[in-house]
C-alpha cells in the first residue's frame, strides 16, 4: 500500500469513528496507533514521538491557554460582563443576527489556537434569544472566525504564505480580499439565514452609553488583545494578569473560585488538545505526507489538481494552515512556474485553508463543536458548502 492510501485510510477511519460519536481524542489515539503499524515505526521512535506530543511547550502552552480563556470567559459569565456585553451590542447593531456574527469576527482577529472559546458564550447567549440550534452557533462561531484569515496580516498562515513566496503580506491581500467578502456572505447564507431578526423594540439608552458599557465589559479582552498583539507578551502571562485585574476589580468572592476552577475543565476539550498536539507530532515524525506529491503525480492528475489538492491533504491531517502551508507549499509550488506568484500563492492557500475547515482535527472547529454539543452531520451540511463557494471564488480569481 503507497503512503497516499494510507493516509486516505487514516483519513477515513478519522471520519468513521468520528460519525459514531466517539470522542475526538481517543479517535486521534487510536489514530497515532494507526499510524505506526501503517509506516511501520518502530515501538520506541513511536512512544517517544507520543511523549513529545504530550510535553511539548506547544502543547503544554495551548492546553495552559483554552484552560486560562474558560476561566475568563467564566468569570466574565459570573460577574455577568457577558450579559453587558452582549447587551451593549444589542444596542449598538439592529440585528441580533449580525451581533451574533460580529463576535465572533472581532476576536478572530486575535490569531491564537482555540480562540474559537473566547467568543463561544457570547455567541450562545444571543443564539439562544434567535432559537438558534447547536449546529447554527457552532457554525457561526467557527465560520466567522475564520472569514477574515484571508485578509488579516497578523494571521499566521497569511505571513507564511507570504514568506514562502517571497511577496510583501499586503501585495498578498490585495490579490485575496474578495475570499473575505465572499466567506462572510457564504456565512450569512448558510449560518444566519432563517434566523428572525431578533431586532428589539425597546432598545434604550444613548449610543454614548452603549459604548461606555461595551468598554466596561469588553476591557478584559480587548486587554489580551493589546498585551499580546501589541506588547508582544505571551498568551498565558497575559490571560492570567486579566484574571487577575478582573477578579480584583469586581470583588469575586474566594469562595466561589473552586466551582469556576471546575466549570473551567471540560475532559473532551482537553482530551481534544492532547489528541491533536499528538497525532500531529506523530504525523511529523514519519514523514509520510512528503511522499503525497509523487503519489499524485504518479496517478497522472494535473499539476493544477495536484498543487491543489497535496495543501488540501496535508490541512486536513493537520488541523493547522500554518503547518498545512510549511509543509507543503514548497513541495508543489515548482509545479506552477507558468503562473504568477500570486496566482500560484492564492491557489496553494486556498487549497491548505479549505483542508483546514474541514478538518476535524482544527482545534477551533473541534473545541466549538463540543462546547454547543453539535453533531457532525448538521455542522457539515454549512460548512461543505460554504468552502466551496470560497474555491470556486478563488478558481474565478486565478482563472479569469
Amino acid at each position: 500500500m503507497n503512503d497516499l492510501l494510507k493516509l486516505l485510510l487514516i483519513l477515513g477511519v478519522t471520519v468513521l469513528l468520528l460519525a459514531r460519536r466517539l470522542d475526538l481524542g481517543l479517535v486521534l489515539g487510536f489514530n497515532t496507533i494507526l499510524v505506526a503499524i501503517l509506516f511501520r515505526v518502530p515501538l520506541a521512535a513511536w512512544g517517544r514521538s507520543v511523549i513529545r506530543g504530550l510535553v511539548a511547550l506547544d502543547t503544554l502552552s495551548l492546553a495552559g491557554a483554552v484552560y486560562l480563556v474558560l476561566v475568563l470567559a467564566e468569570l466574565m459569565r459570573r460577574t455577568h460582563a457577558m450579559d453587558q456585553m452582549v447587551a451593549a451590542l444589542q444596542a449598538l447593531v439592529p440585528d441580533d443576527r449580525l451581533t451574533m456574527a460580529l463576535m465572533p469576527l472581532l476576536i478572530g482577529l486575535m490569531p491564537m489556537m482555540g480562540g474559537a472559546m473566547f467568543s463561544a458564550p457570547m455567541v450562545d447567549e444571543v443564539g439562544e434569544r434567535l432559537h438558534a440550534t447547536p449546529d447554527q452557533k457552532t457554525f457561526v462561531n467557527y465560520w466567522f472566525r475564520h472569514a477574515m484569515e484571508y485578509v488579516f496580516p497578523l494571521y499566521s498562515s497569511l505571513l507564511m504564505i507570504a514568506t514562502l513566496l517571497e511577496v510583501n503580506v499586503f501585495e498578498f491581500v490585495r490579490a485575496s480580499w474578495l475570499l473575505s467578502v465572499v466567506a462572510l456572505l457564504a456565512g450569512t447564507l448558510f449560518g444566519l439565514w432563517g434566523l428572525r431578526s431578533g431586532a428589539h423594540e425597546d432598545r434604550r439608552g444613548t449610543s454614548w452609553e452603549a459604548w461606555r458599557q461595551l468598554l466596561s465589559s469588553t476591557w478584559p479582552l480587548l486587554l489580551v488583545i493589546v498585551t499580546v498583539v501589541f506588547l508582544k507578551l505571551s498568551m498565558l502571562p497575559s490571560l492570567v494578569l486579566t484574571i487577575i485585574l478582573l477578579s480584583l476589580t469586581t470583588r469575586m468572592d474566594l469562595k466561589r473560585w473552586p466551582g469556576i476552577l471546575k466549570q473551567s475543565f471540560p475532559p473532551h476539550t482537553f482530551s481534544a488538545i492532547f489528541g491533536v498536539m499528538v497525532f500531529k507530532h506523530v504525523m511529523e515524525d514519519t514523514g509520510a505526507v512528503t511522499q503525497i506529491p509523487q503519489a499524485l503525480s504518479s496517478l497522472g492528475l494535473p499539476a493544477l489538481g495536484v498543487a491543489f489538492v497535496v495543501p488540501m491533504v496535508v490541512g486536513l491531517l493537520t488541523g493547522t494552515a500554518a503547518a498545512a502551508l510549511a509543509l507543503s507549499v514548497p513541495l508543489v509550488a515548482p509545479l506552477l512556474t507558468d503562473m504568477g506568484t500570486l496566482s500560484a500563492g492564492l491557489w496553494l492557500f486556498v487549497g491548505g485553508f479549505t483542508g483546514v475547515l474541514l478538518s476535524p482535527l482544527h482545534l477551533c472547529l473541534a473545541l466549538t463543536k463540543a462546547y454547543f454539543k453539535a453533531g457532525w452531520g448538521p455542522i457539515y451540511r454549512r460548512l461543505v458548502p460554504s468552502v466551496v463557494l470560497v474555491g470556486i471564488a478563488a478558481a474565478g480569481l486565478v482563472f479569469l
